[in-house]
């Protein structure tokens, strides 16, 4: 007789994949001998065995799941996994973590990988291109959930902070306390966290008010100097203006650049406001203490690993889940 897959088992015994996990690793305290006599017995008939790869990952009694992040050193995805790897953690299941570095080569090398390895479901902090392989998982009933953003064409389940509208919220709010030029600073990026959602909550808000922008990319190698220098040559004094930086990693050097203005405590919050990203909290400890948006990635990778374990054990749907970020005004705008 064929050999069944744990996903079969679990399905003749009417129960989930995770109890089928628990059985076979000896937690079964919290079991019926009726459910432990129905699993023994398909075992039995069908001759299961656990497979090789994942036997020798030792994985815990819930089985793995695989975690591919862009890059496990920044602040966001590091707090992003600790929410995933603790969420995962009581429900007994071990994680296995790749850094993508957002290239889709290393994307699919991660996947190939941790397939060979059984793993019951991935969270992925994907690129754009990803969806191609995206598309081929989800057509073959492989648990899915997007991090943050989902790439083109997926229909997959999508955990993620609300950038756009935190974003839109605080510009709108920004003109509301009299500023009136803005000026968006980015290094660029639309891979990481909610890029393209930072800056276009941004541009949309202005343009519901009326106003107009200016935009700065930071090139490479910029330094504090050159942005000071910009800061400088576009700043009317004789207006409030508003500085929103899009990136979180720019924020600290552009307040560094607005610190080489002479005086330059004088100026903030008016004429000159500053506002942007801060995933450490490191901003409420400047002087002044910086306006910013806080966004929740320790929930946002707790809510993600519990929607892939509903999904492992035939729950849930495939909605979109947004969190509303925080706005934590302080003494940088008025």
């Amino acid at each position: 007789m064929k050999k069944l897959t744990i996903n079969e088992i679990a399905e003749k015994a009417g129960v989930s994949k995770t109890t089928v996990s628990f059985y076979l690793n000896g937690k079964t305290n919290k079991m019926s001998e009726e459910t432990m006599e129905r699993i023994r017995k398909i075992i039995e008939e069908t001759g299961y065995e656990p497979n090789a790869a994942a036997r020798a990952m030792k994985s815990r009694p819930g089985g793995t799941i695989g975690v591919i992040l862009g890059d496990v050193s920044q602040p966001l995805a590091a707090k992003a996994l600790k929410g995933i790897e603790e969420e995962a953690c009581q429900a007994g299941y071990q994680v296995i973590v790749g850094s993508s570095g957002m290239l889709f080569a290393r994307e699919q090398e991660y996947i190939e990988n941790m397939s060979r390895l059984g793993v019951s479901g991935y969270i992925i902090q994907a690129t754009y291109r990803f969806g191609i392989l995206g598309m081929e998982l989800e057509k073959k009933n492989k648990n899915l959930v997007y991090l943050d953003v989902s790439p083109y064409d997926s229909r997959g389940k999508c955990v993620k902070s609300g950038n756009y509208s935190s974003v839109y919220e605080a510009i709108t709010q920004c003109v509301q306390k009299g500023y009136q030029q803005f000026i968006m600073i980015s290094d660029g990026s639309q891979d990481d966290y909610g890029g393209v959602g930072n800056a276009q909550g941004f541009k949309d808000a202005l343009r519901t008010a009326g106003l107009s922008f200016k935009t700065y990319y930071i090139n490479q190698g910029a330094t504090e100097e050159d942005i000071s220098d910009y800061l400088k040559r576009q700043i009317d004094l004789s207006q409030k203006t508003l500085i929103y930086v899009s990136d979180a990693s720019a924020l600290a050097i552009v307040y560094l650049a607005l610190k080489r203005f002479p005086d330059y405590q004088s100026l903030i919050p008016s004429p000159i406001g500053l506002i942007g990203f801060d995933l450490t909290g490191w901003t409420k400890t400047t002087t002044p203490a910086i306006s910013s948006i806080v966004i929740p990635a320790y929930q946002e990778g707790r809510i993600a690993a519990q929607k892939l374990l509903e999904m492992i054990d035939g729950k849930g749907d495939s909605k979109e889940v947004v969190l509303k970020n925080m706005i934590r005004w302080r003494e940088s705008t008025l």
